[in-house]
């Protein structure tokens, strides 16, 4: 048995989530963590969907290119002020963009239906600009100006 011994008099209790129908939606990134998988360290990133109480999690690996595109893609959309480096997820919390949402079903029905992000476009919905992003050179002379010593929040 766990005692946990919390008052929950301030709460109130929550419906179950409904899915939302495949479609465009404005989010907002609330938190990630960077956890340690069999391939290796991922990011597992949750953001909220505006006007809804849903929330929506996503993994990116941090050793393939694919998820490395995706990263970048999320971070221009959100408007980050270099896509080119990103030195901490934290300076995605709070950043908004478009979310292009699908249903996934479990092929072998183990699972009940869920959501799942497939796209990411600003909230504007206008197509990314990536001509006006600063090269990736000018993230690494920022970079070198860094202590050695300093750690990431995961190494902490």
């Amino acid at each position: 048995m766990a005692q946990i011994s919390v008052d929950l008099t301030q709460y109130e209790a929550q419906d179950s989530f409904d899915l939302l129908p495949p479609g465009w939606y404005s989010a907002e990134i609330i938190n990630s963590e960077i956890k340690e998988g069999k391939k290796g360290p991922y990011i597992n990133w949750t953001f909220q969907v505006i006007g809804k109480p849903n929330h929506i999690w996503m993994i990116t690996s941090l050793g393939n290119e694919i998820s490395m595109k995706i990263l970048k893609t999320m971070a221009t959309c959100c408007g980050h002020r270099n896509p080119n480096y990103i030195a901490d997820t934290e300076e995605l919390h709070g950043k908004r963009c478009q979310i292009k949402v699908k249903i996934k079903t479990d092929e072998n029905g183990d699972y009940e239906p869920k959501n799942e992000i497939s796209g990411y476009k600003p909230l504007d919905g206008a197509k990314v600009a990536v001509n006006n992003i600063p090269p990736a050179h000018v993230a690494a002379a920022a970079m070198a100006a860094i202590p050695a010593d300093t750690k990431m929040p995961w190494q902490v």
